[in-house]
């Protein structure tokens, strides 16, 4: 199996590991499916690009977690979006994030996978007018570069 498989299956595995995660897709950001019922909290892993050094392969991606937003109707006077899940959006894929960022911090893997770097989780707030709610980050990842051979 090549770096790029290794370093997707690890990624794909961590998240279907974690119990908030209904759906895992891997396709362009721009394209995430705003309109499937019964299908969020969506996890999405957006394979960037990577770059190649001597002895490792960074890859970035793009992670987007999303949670569909339920509104009450209700008559309020308040701007503190009492009348929907807005922040109950924000916890549960913000605690999704997290997990899985914590996990490649703490424990060792069995294919050497680390941060080299990862951005500030953007809080998305009814992303691209689809009613949904959620996290997302530019990480980097490196994987030993298995094919040094001039």
């Amino acid at each position: 199996m090549n770096e790029t498989s290794k370093i997707n299956k690890y990624i794909i595995d961590d998240f279907s590991s974690n119990d908030l995660v209904n759906t895992i897709s891997i396709v362009e950001t721009g394209l995430i499916d705003l309109n499937k019922e019964n299908i969020h909290p969506l996890v999405n892993v957006d394979l960037i690009d990577a770059e190649v050094q001597d002895d490792a392969i960074i890859y970035e991606f793009i992670i987007t977690a999303v949670q569909k937003r339920d509104i009450n109707p209700q008559a309020i006077d308040s701007k503190l979006l009492n009348d929907s899940n807005y922040l109950d959006n924000i916890n549960e894929t913000l605690s999704i994030a997290q997990k899985f960022i914590n996990r490649l911090r703490r424990f060792n893997n069995d294919e050497n996978i680390e941060i080299v770097s990862i951005s500030n989780l953007e809080f998305l707030k009814d992303f691209r007018g689809g009613g949904l709610d959620g996290v997302q980050f530019t990480i980097n990842l490196s994987i030993h570069n298995e094919d040094t051979a001039s």
